[in-house]
């Protein structure tokens, strides 16, 4: 019963969400971009990171906030890519764009998502220290995701829920799957 009941909030939420704007635009543009990227962000545990810390490897960074519902949805999806990738060949990195949220705020965030929906959210989680937000969402919405090359260069720029594989239930039949650019990336 309690899992009939998430699973009907979580498409109620989903439906809400897009309709009301925050998903924005769900069509998808590679980026043509030969510029390398560079920017610092902060993770949970105060350590300052670069994105260039990760060259050698994909980076997929999302940028996201507690409140926003479907980047709640975006979440399980990125799990199932932190899964199928080891660390040597991908790395993902949730920016919290808001500045008002605070570490414990997002921290309780992943601890609550662990709790109601059974998913660890154990890649790196860090906050906007570099004005990330103002550089890269892409039409101000957000989830926003980007994903760059082993040497930094923007690959990939979308705002909008996306799917791993093959589109969740209860996303839009038209929603951006992640795994061919994914692929095309990393062989």
């Amino acid at each position: 019963m309690k899992k009939q009941i998430l699973s009907l909030l979580f498409l109620i939420t989903i439906l809400f969400s897009i309709l009301s704007g925050c998903v924005g635009d769900t069509n998808v543009s590679n980026s043509d971009d030969t510029e390398i990227h560079d920017f610092t962000f902060t993770v949970l545990d105060g350590s300052i990171k670069n994105l260039s810390d990760y060259r050698g490897k994909v980076v997929i960074v999302d940028l996201w906030a507690t409140w926003c519902g479907p980047c709640t949805y975006v979440m399980p999806e990125l799990k199932k890519i932190y899964i199928d990738y080891n660390r040597t060949e991908l790395e993902i990195i949730s920016i919290d764009i808001d500045t008002s949220e605070t570490v414990e705020k997002i921290e309780g965030y992943i601890s609550d998502f662990a709790e109601y929906y059974g998913i660890q959210l154990n890649w790196i989680f860090a906050r906007d220290s570099d004005n990330i937000a103002e550089k890269y969402l892409k039409d101000g919405k957000i989830p926003t995701l980007t994903i760059f090359d082993q040497v930094g260069r923007l690959c990939y720029h979308e705002v909008g829920v996306h799917g791993y594989i093959e589109v969740p239930y209860g996303f839009p039949s038209d929603t951006p799957l992640l795994a061919s650019v994914l692929e095309d990336l990393i062989n």
